[in-house]
């Protein structure tokens, strides 16, 4: 039903493609057997017939991979759905046993309506967003919005001697996964503009003459998943607006220092000539002076890191509403059982990223879309 299948080869800029193959192939030289990264060429997809200029973010101008709006949203409208725009779900009432009867909608210019429930309630806000409104709605289980986790992305940006062109091709193609689950290395690439906001840590004249050197920069990226640390607040703080908290673990730290230096390691044996950091102050490395590489990746092995030290992107929330069964060893504690309904309910259900235990390091796109799948199945069964 998801249509995956490996990248097409037309997709893949060649010359990148050999730099990462060399860097990775060169990396496992170095290793024993069980350390050794697993390649993952080329990455799998599921979007059909590639034509090689899709920036997985933006879509992609032959129509290759489109929007919702041009997609799922219209084909439900085709079959009875009706979406309205410009309102948030505030909260649902119950009628003080096990169901739901109306939820609570707010309009952008804060009027209030209510919407009779027949059937259920199926929340698919993602992890925050299904989180608060069941707070909201007065949900009595200390464990809601708690056990939030993401994906850690670090952009090491790579410069080399010849032409890359790293934006001639789709914008991830090629990956490598560390047996040990500590981190999954990526090559991609991004438009200019946005380029020089994630990938440069450095301002004006400088970052300027980093980008001058775009067609010879490529970006080697790590992903990390996080422990499950975060949690989902009823209320935005009023100091900084965050409706969420979140604590990097010990783990998270060895983990983060390893892919870093990980990258490092493989932009040197990929034959890049410079690698410039994502940290705060931003490092510029001269990749062909072995004695301050090692000197690099030593130190940073036992920098006392925080999160204000990094340039980090986080990705991919997972996590907030536990979905477990009634045999599992975390059924005391979860939010959501098998059946995808919440706990305390008979028509309220939840379907999205919210219901995983922990982060599964990569983008969870499919697990999410094979889940839904499911979950369609159970929630007619039981409503019907």
């Amino acid at each position: 039903d998801l249509n995956i299948s490996p990248l097409e080869n037309n997709g893949i800029n060649q010359v990148v493609k050999s730099k990462f193959e060399q860097a990775v192939a060169a990396f496992n030289n170095l290793l024993p057997a069980a350390e050794k990264l697993n390649t993952d060429y080329p990455l799998k997809v599921n979007h059909l017939n590639t034509m090689g200029d899709g920036n997985w973010n933006l879509g992609n101008k032959r129509m290759r991979k489109r929007s919702m709006l041009e997609t799922c949203i219209p084909w439900s409208e085709a079959r009875g759905v009706k979406f309205i725009s410009n309102l948030t779900a505030v909260r649902f009432t119950s009628d003080g046993n096990r169901k739901v009867n109306s939820v609570i909608l707010r309009a952008d210019n804060g009027g209030l309506s209510k919407v009779i429930v027949r059937k259920a309630v199926i929340l698919a806000g993602g992890v925050l967003s299904s989180s608060h409104f069941l707070m909201r709605s007065g949900l009595a289980n200390p464990y809601a919005g708690k056990q939030v986790s993401c994906n850690f992305a670090f952009p090491a940006t790579f410069e080399f001697e010849e032409e890359l062109n790293a934006f001639d091709g789709d914008q991830i193609t090629l990956g490598a996964l560390d047996p040990l689950g500590r981190s999954a290395f990526e090559t991609y690439f991004n438009p200019p503009a946005s380029f020089a906001l994630t990938s440069i840590p450095f301002f004006f004249d400088r970052r300027d003459h980093i980008m001058s050197r775009y067609k010879y920069l490529v970006n080697f990226g790590s992903l990390i998943g996080s422990e499950p640390n975060g949690i989902t607040r009823k209320r935005a703080d009023l100091l900084n607006g965050q409706s969420f908290t979140w604590t990097l673990g010990e783990k998270d730290i060895a983990n983060i220092k390893y892919g870093l230096g990980t990258l490092v390691k493989l932009g040197q044996l990929g034959g890049a000539k410079r690698a410039i950091l994502p940290t705060k102050p931003g490092i510029d490395l001269d990749l062909n002076q072995d004695n301050d590489v090692k000197q690099f990746i030593d130190r940073f092995a036992t920098f006392p890191l925080r999160m204000t030290d990094l340039y980090m992107g986080t990705a991919h929330p997972q996590g907030g509403n536990l979905m477990a069964g009634r045999r599992s060893a975390f059924a005391n504690r979860r939010v959501v059982n098998e059946n995808f309904q919440v706990e305390g309910y008979d028509n309220v259900f939840v379907a999205d990223a919210s219901l995983f235990p922990t982060s599964i390091t990569v983008n969870p796109q499919w697990t999410i879309m094979a889940m839904s799948a499911l979950a369609v199945k159970r929630i007619i069964a039981l409503c019907s």
